[in-house]
């Protein structure tokens, strides 16, 4: 049975080194893994947008063409670890509700950054720290600073500062 491991984002390239970490440490481990990126966002409470809603229109709005080509090359570069990577929206209003949709994807474990400051992308957007915080689940977490990835890349170019290190290609 594949492990589990939910990576909260905001839709940057930045935010998926949390998910490459992850798979840095659970690659030599031989145990398939399941990816669920998640962010948070409440869903409107009108009937007409309720009525058309649309969890895939959503998540093409947010989704930006870095981050998909992004998410491809983690795809492509951990096929033999990732059995299964998605993109959700978690919409609960507390705590409970986050616990519950935890038990329902079967997560075992997440992974997040204490000194990183997610980007929201509008007013019914929010952070899922706060619920990862006060969850049971097993929290690794993350020192942003001392990533071999990004403390020596310049952040301009997010895309190459998540797959390349010093001109090399990161391992």
């Amino acid at each position: 049975m594949a492990k589990t491991i939910l990576i909260p984002t905001d839709f940057t390239v930045e935010s998926l080194n949390l998910a490459k970490i992850a798979l840095q440490n659970n690659q030599d481990k031989g145990e398939s893994l399941r990816i669920i990126l998640v962010y948070g966002q409440w869903v409107s409470t009108s009937i007409n947008d309720l009525l058309f809603y649309s969890k895939a229109k959503v998540l093409e709005k947010l989704e930006s063409e870095e981050f998909k080509s992004s998410c491809q090359m983690l795809l492509g570069k951990y096929e033999n670890t990732i059995e299964q990577m998605s993109i959700d929206i978690f919409s609960g209003t507390n705590q409970n509700a986050f616990e519950n949709y935890l038990l329902g994807n079967k997560v075992t474990e997440a992974y997040i950054s204490p000194n990183y400051k997610f980007k929201l992308k509008n007013s019914s957007s929010f952070d899922l720290i706060p619920y990862l915080n006060k969850s049971k689940l097993s929290l690794i977490k993350v020192n942003w600073k001392t990533s071999t990835i990004l403390d020596q890349e310049n952040s301009k170019d997010e895309l190459s500062a998540l797959f390349f290190n010093h001109g090399q290609m990161a391992h």
